[in-house]
Parts: structure tokens; C-alpha cells; sequence
């Protein structure tokens, strides 16, 4: 249901929704399989350290927790309540909630919208705002947070602590994005599937997560858009970069995402754009790029000039990246023209072989300490904006060791406000290199396409704020 703006009583109590005291599971099961069992086994397993309630008027006792007929007969305080019973029951439980004075209510039952029954989703939307109750849901997979380890629903894991917050309506896909983050550490601060968004709006989301100390980057997959006056305000409110995924454009998506999560979208892709463009938010097209800019918007700060240094021991790779940042609108400049005395401090650093140039080439026999030199003079350079690393392994290239001179050389420059961005490209020995990477708080990539994405993902949010100080 529309709001106009995101509400105030809903973003107060948003915190009870990703670090709760208390939880009342409505619908727990001693059935391993149903919902109700794996939330209480899921709490448990990633170490939750509040108080468990499960409900279930036909069990005294569930996964060895005392089990309570209604959430009114629970003896103590209960600020979220885990709703996982069947559509035409929901309401009840509700009443029981506010009666209870629980604080958020969040429902994963699915036979709401989706299947045509909006005039039932609709009321009981309107119970729980006459009443103050925020509604996350229904039709979602759930919640939770790694720095409270919280993980609410039946998601098989958490995601490993990071910068960004995930918002999704679809369940699947913010599955896969936690199953990306165990895989390849793209660290989350939260996540939280909104399902139909029946009652608590992205704006709402957007709100708490610009006022959350863990979360530097807020990602938002769309299917539905349904207050974009909210949706706009929240963002140009917020002090964090904010980077969307719309679907469901296509004739056929635009049925399956009402289906899905009852997401309506009758507007254009152009209007779509108006909105995100006001909004001033980025707009990713495809799924990769949609992660690979919200972990390189959370990590690092935003990028304010066109000057980007290419440092690189591989020439192949230097040039699929200047032929992608041609094709996104973002070229490289020649070393000279950025700055001429760049030019010179950084020969000291290669082969008489090597390319100066930009990208710079310091050949495939750099060493450690060469790429030390290289970084370190570009990032004191005041001329030079962003610089941009990539490696390749080869025999002489120790990857580990280069990877912890950047490591190194990044801490003690971080006051520079200027983005580093890595990528390496090759085996299992790069891929556990860029997961040291991230986990030191540097953006890294395995093809130089993303590596670019992401760098004109930063060169766009600092157009973004430009803007906004110009207003």
C-alpha cells in the first residue's frame, strides 16, 4: 500500500527487526522441513542470544523451548513476531500482536497478493497502521545481520560482516546474494527480503540503513515500485550511496513479477530512470554489476575526478580495461596529461621496458616492492584521483605479496579520500587474493570489466554529491 514518505513510528522500530531481545515464532513446528522448525533452528545455529517464544496451541514444547498457544500467553515482553501460519490465520495473530504490544511483525506466509487476494493483504495492511504495527512481508524469505548474529527466516546462512545493506523483494535473489557473500566475502551489514512490501516500504529501509554505523552502501533490488515519492525522498536524504536493480520490464517479467511478489509495473523503463535519476541513486543492469557496485560504494570513498591511474604487470589486461572505460564514458588519460611529474617518479619503479603510459605497465616481472613504488606514487600525487591496480600471476610475481604492499600502502594513505581498486585476474591462487582484498576493505575483481564497473560506479556517486552541493 502507497505511502507518501517513509514513517517515523516505523523506522523507530526497525532495530527490533534485525536485533530483537525477544522472538515469538507463530507457527513453530517439531517438523524438521517446515518453516516453523528451521527459523528456531536457524536462530540457534548462528547464535542468537535473545529469548526464543515458539506458538503452537497443539505442542507444549518445541526443539526443547517451551511452546505457548497464542503470542498473549507468552509471560514476557516480545518485540518481533515471526509469522509463519497459514493466510486466513494471519489476521488473528495480528490482534494477538497488538493486544501483546509486540513491537514488529514480519510475515513469511505466501497467498496474498500474488494470487489475487489483495483486498485481504490490503486489510490487514490497514490493521496494522491503524494500530501501529509495522508489517514487513508478507510472501518473504526473512532477515538478519551478521554483527548481531541474527538470522530470521529459512536462509541456510549468514552473510560474512561488510558494508552493505541488502534490500530485495525477491527471496532467490537474496539468497544468491548470501550464498555470494560466504563464497566471495561481499560483506553485508544487513539483508532483509521485503516480499510483497505490503506495509514497510523501501524508503523505510533506506532510513535505517543511512542511520546504521555498519552499513556504508545500500543495494536495492526492485520489482515493484509502488510509492516512488517515498522512494525518492528517502533517498536524496540519505548520506550513503544507494545502488538499484529494476526487473520485470520485459512482457513476460512483467507478468512473472506479479506472480512472484504481486509487483505491478505499469509505468515505462524511461519513467523508471526519471525516478532513479531524481532519486540520485545508480542503476546497475545486470546482477554482477549490481553487486560488484554496491561492495566498491560501501568500501570505499567516492570518486571526484577523472584522473585514474592503471597500474598493471599485464598489458592484455590494461587494454580490455581502457577499451571498457571508453565504452562506459569514463576514458583513461595519458600519464603526462594527468600529471607531468608522475611520469618520471614512477619510471623508478619499472623495467627500461616497461610502459609509463596509462595504463602503466611495470611488465611481468614486477616485483613487490615495484608495485609498492608505483601505487604509492600515484596515490601522493595530487593530480591523480583514483588509482586502479591489477595483477596477473606469473613466475617471478609473488600475487600474496603484492596483494599485502597494497594492503599496506591503502592504510596509510586512507587520508587521502582517494578509491583503490584492484583486480586479478587467473586462478584459485587470485581468488583467495581478492577475498584477503576485501577483507581488508579493498574492492577486488576477477575480469577488468568489473574492476571498471565498479570505479565508474564511484566516479558516479561523486557526480551525485556534486550535484547536490551545487544545489
Amino acid at each position: 500500500m502507497l505511502i507518501t514518505e517513509a514513517r517515523d513510528y516505523v523506522v523507530e522500530k526497525l532495530p527490533y527487526a534485525l536485533n530483537p531481545k525477544s522472538i515469538a515464532v507463530v507457527g513453530s513446528s517439531r517438523l524438521d522441513g517446515k518453516v516453523g522448525f528451521k527459523v528456531i533452528e536457524g536462530l540457534r545455529k548462528w547464535g542468537y542470544d535473545g529469548r526464543i517464544y515458539p506458538v503452537n496451541p497443539r505442542a507444549k514444547e518445541v526443539q526443547g523451548l517451551p511452546a505457548y498457544p497464542t503470542v498473549k500467553d507468552i509471560p514476557d515482553e516480545v518485540d518481533l513476531a515471526f509469522v509463519a501460519v497459514p493466510a486466513h490465520v494471519v489476521k488473528s495473530v495480528l490482534k494477538d500482536c497488538v493486544e501483546k504490544d509486540v513491537k514488529i511483525a514480519v510475515i513469511s506466509t505466501s497467498a496474498f497478493k500474488e494470487i489475487g487476494r489483495e483486498e485481504l493483504q490490503n486489510e490487514l495492511t490497514q490493521y496494522c497502521r491503524d494500530n501501529e504495527l509495522p508489517l514487513i512481508g508478507p510472501n518473504l524469505v526473512g532477515m538478519g545481520s551478521p554483527y548481531f548474529h541474527f538470522n530470521c527466516g529459512f536462509i541456510p546462512y549468514l552473510p560474512v560482516p561488510g558494508p552493505v545493506a541488502m534490500i530485495s523483494q525477491s527471496g532467490a535473489n537474496l539468497l544468491a546474494a548470501l550464498g555470494t557473500s560466504q563464497e566471495d566475502h561481499l560483506g553485508m551489514s544487513f539483508f532483509v527480503g521485503l516480499g510483497n512490501k505490503a506495509d514497510v516500504d523501501f524508503a523505510e529501509f533506506i532510513k535505517y540503513a543511512d542511520q546504521d554505523p555498519n552499513t556504508g552502501s545500500v543495494a536495492v533490488y526492485i520489482e515493484g515500485l509502488d510509492s516512488p515519492e517515498a522512494f525518492i525522498k528517502a533517498a536524496q536524504e540519505s548520506s550513503k550511496p544507494i545502488v538499484v536493480i529494476k526487473v520485470g520490464g520485459s512482457k513476460i517479467g512483467h507478468k512473472a513479477a506479479f506472480a512472484h511478489t504481486a509487483s505491478e509495473n505499469p509505468e515505462s523503463d524511461d519513467y523508471y530512470q526519471s525516478v532513479f535519476d531524481k532519486a540520485g541513486v545508480i542503476r546497475a543492469t545486470t546482477w554482477q554489476e549490481f553487486l560488484d557496485d554496491a561492495l566498491a560504494l560501501g568500501l570505499m570513498p567516492p570518486l571526484r575526478g577523472d584522473h585514474i591511474v592503471m597500474i598493471t604487470n599485464g598489458g592484455g589486461s590494461g587494454l580490455l580495461s581502457c577499451d571498457h572505460f571508453e565504452r562506459r564514458g569514463l576514458p583513461l588519460k595519458e600519464l603526462k596529461e594527468i600529471s607531468p611529474l608522475l611520469f618520471g617518479k614512477i619510471r623508478n619503479y619499472m623495467p627500461m621496458f616497461g610502459s609509463p603510459l596509462n595504463p602503466v605497465d611495470i611488465s611481468g616481472t614486477a616485483t613487490p616492492i615495484q608495485y609498492r613504488g608505483a601505487v604509492s606514487q600515484a596515490l601522493r600525487d595530487p593530480n591523480v584521483d583514483c588509482v586502479y591496480v591489477s595483477i596477473c600471476p606469473t613466475a617471478v610475481t609473488d600475487v600474496n605479496e603484492v596483494a599485502d604492499q597494497v594492503i599496506e600502502v591503502w592504510n596509510k594513505n586512507k587520508g587521502s579520500n582517494k578509491p583503490v581498486v584492484m583486480e586479478c585476474q587467473g586462478g584459485k591462487e587470485c581468488h583467495d587474493i581478492i577475498l584477503k582484498l576485501r577483507d581488508a576493505g579493498i574492492p577486488a575483481y576477477p575480469t577488468a570489466e568489473q574492476a571498471v564497473n565498479a570505479i565508474v560506479a564511484l566516479r558516479d556517486y561523486g557526480k551525485i554529491l556534486e550535484a547536490k552541493e551545487k544545489a
